[in-house]
């Protein structure tokens, strides 16, 4: 089942259901916990985030070198959220089993495929679709991580190509159009958004294609290799002023 027709199960100490659909909370100005102490960072992605696919080792994702940075001024416990893949066989902002909970931080990188799945040559997603996914998805997060410092990778894919949406004459990107559908979204949940579509347009960050990377992957040119997880993390790092 997709995140919008059920539940979200987080768990602490014990299970607790949160409800999707609740109204999102009103914006923050969240701060990470003091120098020193614990800190319950959240992890929610796809392959890029997720899983860190195509870094040439586990060690080198953007998530894992994040969490490096973090442990050298908290004592970071990683929680991680769990996803599926939809009836496209893709793992997108509607298909969230369980959202990490009881975080002071939480990083989420979703939406690449909502921006880019297509089949027999049209969009699989619709802006409505995206709005309404996202616009719950991070209503939970948010509520399941109350005063937690909220992060969303942007897409990762060529902003260059255009897209016209139904009913306009005039193409844009789909990927900026994508950007601001999840931005807002985002924003209205008191997080944080954090473009990446300009680090995707240098391809020292994907290429080449064709080398062993971890898990058994093969990179292809798309995702981050390890530049590109590199990249990734040093622009979240810097977005949240870590010291």
């Amino acid at each position: 089942m997709i995140l919008d027709r059920r539940t979200l199960l987080t768990t602490a100490a014990a299970a607790t259901l949160c409800t999707v659909g609740a109204a999102a909370p009103v914006p923050r100005a969240p701060q990470l916990a003091p120098p020193g102490t614990p800190l319950r960072y959240g992890v929610l992605g796809d392959s890029i985030t997720g899983r860190g696919s195509f870094s040439s080792r586990e060690s080198g994702t953007w998530t894992t070198l994040l969490q490096s940075r973090l442990e050298k001024t908290w004592q970071v416990t990683r929680v991680k959220g769990a996803t599926s893949r939809d009836a496209q066989g893709v793992t997108c902002l509607a298909s969230v089993d369980s959202v990490p909970f009881g975080c002071d931080l939480v990083v989420v990188g979703l939406g690449t495929n909502d921006c880019r799945e297509q089949r027999d040559g049209s969009y699989v997603y619709t802006p409505d679709d995206t709005h309404t996914a996202a616009r719950v998805l991070f209503g939970a997060v948010a509520a399941a991580n109350p005063g937690a410092v909220i992060v969303a990778l942007g897409v990762w894919s060529d902003s260059t190509e255009q897209w016209t949406p139904e009913g306009s004459a005039y193409p844009v990107s789909r990927v900026e159009s994508w950007d601001e559908l999840i931005g807002d979204c985002v924003a209205e949940a008191g997080g944080i958004h954090i473009p990446c579509a300009d680090l995707y347009l240098c391809s020292a960050y994907r290429l080449p294609a064709g080398r062993p990377a971890f898990g058994g992957y093969t990179t292809d040119g798309f995702h981050p290799n390890d530049a590109g997880h590199e990249a990734l993390y040093r622009r979240v790092a810097h977005r949240l002023r870590l010291p």
